[in-house]
C-alpha cells in the first residue's frame, strides 16, 4: 500500500464491481471469502461470482452456521484469516535431496503478488499487528513474511453487520475501515461506494469505466451503515488501564476455574489472526534421500511449547491460558505498543467448549 491518499471515490454498480475485480485479477492472485464446505473461507478465487454474496454467518460461542439473506457483502469475516497465506501454517524453508552421492540444497523464498479482496476492519488491524511483529519491531525482519507481504494489494470492506462474537468496537478496531487499504468498498442501496487509500488504488479505480461521482446522500448512507453495525455490538470492557488491571490479578483464582473448562486444544491460537508463534521441524524420508526443513504454527497451549531442558515451565492448563490471555491484553503492549487482540471473535466461535474471552477478561480484570 502506498500512503493514505484517500478520496471521495466513485459509485459503482455490480458491473463496475466486476470490472474492478477482473482488472485486479490481471495483476494479482486474488484471495477472497468463498462458500466452502458450508462455511465462509478465505480462498483463492478466479471470478467475482465465487464470493458468498447473499449469505450471512451466524456465530456464537462454540457455534457457526451460514444462512441466506439479501445483498452482497452481507457477512462479516471468513472463518480463517489472511494469516494462513502471509504466515502459512506450514512453510518449507529448505529442501535437501541426495543424488549421485551429492547433496542438493534448495532454499526458496515464497513469492507475493497477492490481493486481499474483501478484508474487514478487524483483520486489517491484525495485518498491521503482524507487520509490527515480523517487520517493524523485529531486529531481524522475517524474510518469508516480507516476501509474501511485498506489494500486497488490499481491498477492504466496511461491515454493515456483526455477529454475537464480534467485539471490534471494544478493541477500537472497527467496524469502520479507516486506514491501511488501497481500495475501500461500502455497500449502499444504490450500488457500492469505492474509495481509494493509495496512489496504486486510485490508478486502478480510474481505469474502471462503469462508475459515477458520489453524492452527499451516498456519503451519509456510508456513515449510517457503519453506525448500524456499531449499534449491534456492545462495549464489553474498558481498554484504558486494562494491562495494569490484569497484572494486578496474575494470581487470581479465576485462572484455575478456566482450567475446568479449557481442554488446551489450541483452536483459539490457530484461528487467531495475530498469533504468530512457530516451530521448526526436520522431516526426513525413510530412505534418507530427502529432507525438508519446515516452519509450522505452534501454540502456547501445547505441552511442549514451554519445555526447556525437558522441563515444562507451564505444566497446568490454566497457566497456559493465562499466558495466552495476558499476551493478548498486556504483554503485547509492552512488546509492540498495541493490543494483540483485534476483536474478531474467532477464538470464541471456534472454542469447542464455548469459552468467551470477553467474559474471562472482565472476570479477571474487573470483578
Amino acid at each position: 500500500m502506498e500512503g493514505e491518499r484517500k478520496s471521495r471515490g466513485y459509485i459503482l454498480n455490480p458491473q463496475g464491481l466486476r470490472e474492478l475485480f477482473d482488472r485486479l485479477k490481471e495483476e494479482y492472485k486474488i484471495l477472497a471469502p468463498k462458500l466452502k464446505d458450508g462455511l465462509i473461507a478465505l480462498s483463492e478465487v478466479q471470478n467475482l461470482d465465487e464470493l458468498p454474496f447473499g449469505y450471512r454467518n451466524i456465530e456464537a460461542p462454540g457455534f457457526c452456521e451460514v444462512e441466506r439473506t439479501e445483498g452482497y457483502f452481507t457477512y462479516t469475516h471468513p472463518y480463517n484469516s489472511f494469516k494462513s497465506f502471509l504466515h502459512p501454517p506450514e512453510l518449507m524453508l529448505i529442501k535437501i535431496n541426495q543424488e549421485d552421492g551429492k547433496l542438493n540444497i534448495q532454499d526458496k523464498t515464497p513469492e507475493g503478488g497477492l490481493c486481499l479482496f474483501d478484508i474487514r476492519a478487524c483483520d486489517l488491524s491484525a495485518l498491521r499487528v503482524l507487520d509490527t511483529v515480523f517487520l517493524h519491531k523485529n531486529l531481524h525482519p522475517d524474510p518469508y513474511y516480507a516476501s509474501l507481504r511485498k506489494d500486497l494489494f488490499v481491498v477492504a470492506v466496511n461491515c454493515s453487520y456483526a455477529t454475537s462474537t464480534c467485539f471490534c468496537t471494544t478493541m477500537g478496531t472497527g467496524p469502520e475501515v479507516k486506514e491501511g487499504y488501497d481500495l475501500l468498498i461500502t455497500e449502499l442501496s444504490e450500488g457500492f461506494l469505492l474509495e481509494s487509500g493509495s496512489e496504486k488504488g486510485r490508478k486502478i479505480l480510474e481505469e474502471v469505466k462503469n462508475k459515477a461521482n458520489p453524492e452527499e446522500k451516498h456519503l451519509k448512507e456510508k456513515l449510517e451503515s457503519v453506525r448500524k453495525a456499531e449499534a449491534i455490538m456492545r462495549i464489553h470492557f474498558e481498554r484504558s488501564g486494562l494491562p495494569e488491571r490484569l497484572y494486578r490479578n496474575m494470581d487470581s483464582s479465576h485462572w484455575e476455574y478456566i482450567e475446568r473448562r479449557c481442554i488446551a486444544c489450541t483452536s483459539c491460537t490457530q484461528s487467531c489472526p495475530t498469533c504468530f508463534c512457530f516451530d521448526i521441524l526436520e522431516k526426513n524420508d525413510l530412505e534418507l534421500k530427502e529432507s525438508h526443513r519446515l516452519r509450522v504454527w505452534d501454540s502456547c497451549f501445547s505441552p511442549t511449547f514451554a519445555t526447556v531442558h525437558r522441563f515444562n515451565l507451564r505444566q497446568s492448563i490454566h497457566s497456559r491460558y493465562r499466558q495466552w490471555l495476558m499476551h493478548k491484553f498486556a504483554y503485547w503492549i509492552d512488546q509492540f505498543g498495541s493490543f494483540g487482540c483485534v476483536g474478531c471473535g474467532r477464538c470464541i466461535t471456534w472454542c469447542p467448549v464455548g469459552i468467551d474471552i470477553r467474559e474471562e477478561v472482565k472476570k479477571v480484570a474487573f470483578d
